[in-house]
């Protein structure tokens, strides 16, 4: 993922993949999403209602989207630390200090 603005036309750029090969790199995220799935299949048999399932629904995908993101700032930080190294030399990590 990079921090760049989605392109509305990338779609006429390439040719569009199926949800199985999109995830075929995320795995843990497919599983998520089945998980999320499931429990909205279980809610229905449980008898809640629309409202109900909808409501567990976007608090899986908030938590969810919480994790996305998580996940990309944890593997883009050591890219975005190189890069402004390279832009200013004299930078130094950040480190908390012990007092």
């Amino acid at each position: 993922m990079s921090n760049e603005p989605l392109d509305q036309n990338q779609s006429q750029k390439q040719p569009e993949q199926s949800l199985d090969q999109r995830f075929a790199e995320r795995p843990q995220l497919r599983r998520r999403l089945l998980s999320i799935a499931d429990m909205i299949d279980q809610a229905v048999a449980e008898g809640c209602t629309a409202h109900e399932a909808e409501a567990r629904t976007i608090e899986q995908i908030r938590k969810l989207g919480n994790e996305i993101l998580t996940d990309w700032a944890e593997k883009s930080e050591p890219d975005a630390v190189v890069k402004a190294q390279q832009k200013d030399a004299q930078l130094r990590p950040y480190r908390k200090k012990n007092s």
